[in-house]
């Protein structure tokens, strides 16, 4: 979960200084973030490894040959993960770029599409990743409070005291069909993309509804942040 600093500076309205500008139709001026930008804000609210970002699919959309230069455009998906939230983003963009070399052209128009989706998926994480520049190129925090504070405290105060790394055992009636989610929890522990496989068991989870099924009086969720959190002491990066 965000500590206070986290919590706080994601509210915060953005700094000005940080927001680049180009033209627009109808003459018109575009307020934007440039793409490392985006990336070192995530390294310094998340942490180097709090954050994560995988393309997952780049597809051509088109390519044109013109008497001088090569027209690509591709079409990219991707998801932007982040660790102490657990939780994922996905966006896709469409990127081109007009060159006259074919190879530096591909490569162009791959680089803004991914950037573009990068940009699309970090304003899920409000006004410091550029949230408010969508109305009308505002500065003015949109989101200015959230109510899942007392949620996270109160996760918080109920949490499991024992060692992250291990499986406790508390007296308890489990849910039908828990351990078998564990056991699959522990083998992706053992894995050598902890993070991805937990990451599949989340989504399983989720489709098959178990998320509040117990487990040795801890519900399955609960069992899956953890295993997430153990992931990150043993230098696992998200």
């Amino acid at each position: 979960m965000l500590n206070e600093q986290q919590q706080e500076t994601l509210l915060k309205p953005i700094n000005i200084s940080r927001i680049a500008k180009r033209s627009g139709g109808g003459g018109k001026s575009l307020s934007y973030l440039e793409s490392w930008d985006v990336k070192a804000h995530l390294i310094r609210i998340f942490g180097f490894g709090g954050w994560s970002w995988q393309v997952i699919s780049a597809d051509l959309a088109y390519e044109e040959k013109t008497e001088k230069n090569w027209s690509v455009g591709y079409k990219v998906i991707g998801r932007l993960w982040i660790s102490e939230l657990y939780c994922e983003y996905t966006e896709a963009a469409v990127g081109s770029a007009q060159l006259p070399q074919r190879g530096e052209a591909h490569d162009m128009a791959i680089k803004t599409a991914e950037s573009d989706a990068l940009k699309r998926a970090a304003i899920n994480l409000g006004d410091q990743f550029g949230l408010s520049l969508y109305n009308n190129g505002s500065t003015q925090a949109v989101v200015r409070v959230t109510l899942d504070q007392g949620q996270v405290q109160k996760i918080s105060s109920d949490e499991v005291s024992a060692d992250e790394n291990s499986w406790t055992n508390c007296p308890t009636n489990d849910s039908e069909g828990a351990g078998i989610w564990i056991e699959s929890m522990k083998a992706a522990l053992s894995s050598d993309e902890p993070i991805v496989e937990l990451l599949i068991i989340k989504k399983s989870m989720a489709t098959e509804d178990v998320m509040d099924n117990v487990y040795q009086g801890v519900t399955l969720a609960k069992w899956l942040d953890k295993a997430v959190a153990s992931t990150s002491k043993t230098g696992e990066t998200a």
